[in-house]
């Protein structure tokens, strides 16, 4: 098992965290930085400044790749993701939870991403159409899955270009 980075917004969003090697980052405005950083959640922590979902999500990616992450989890449903980002080929899941569901997306995939130039809509809230419009004109493999809020039931269904 590899290095895992689990993004989130708040504090109260860390839930049970997957094997390996696991570093929360929280990307927030500063509002609970020493929230965060005075609770032992038992995994390495680290905080990146952000305002705003895709700025958020840019954080964390971007830490992810300094750290050489294995996986990258943001805005929770680890489960379904976890078994869904394994393996060498480039992946991105989005939850289809509006507004804005879960993202992750394995090594092969952050490699993609650095490709892309960044517009200001992607660091505001169309962070996951951006990604989705980018990894479909590359042929890469997305996967949209929903997730229910009790009980945690998926639903996958693959994405083609």
């Amino acid at each position: 098992m590899g290095i895992n980075v689990i993004g989130i917004t708040h504090p109260g969003q860390v839930g049970a965290l997957p094997g390996g090697t696991n570093v929360l980052v929280l990307a927030d405005d500063g509002t609970y930085a020493d929230e965060f950083l005075d609770t032992d959640f038992r995994a390495h922590q680290l905080v990146v400044r952000a305002h705003g979902r895709g700025s958020a999500f840019f954080g964390v990616a971007d830490k992810a790749r300094e750290l050489g992450a294995d996986r990258i989890f943001f805005g929770g449903a680890l489960d379904t993701a976890a078994s869904l980002t394994t393996g060498e080929d480039p992946v991105l899941v989005l939850g289809v939870r509006p507004p804005g569901g879960p993202i992750a997306c394995n090594a092969a995939f952050l490699e993609w991403l650095d490709r892309w130039p960044r517009p200001a809509r992607a660091y505001r809230e169309d962070v996951d159409h951006w990604l989705a419009e980018n990894a479909l004109r590359e042929g890469l493999r997305v996967e949209l899955v929903s997730w229910r809020m009790e009980p945690t039931v998926p639903m996958r269904r693959k994405l083609t270009a």
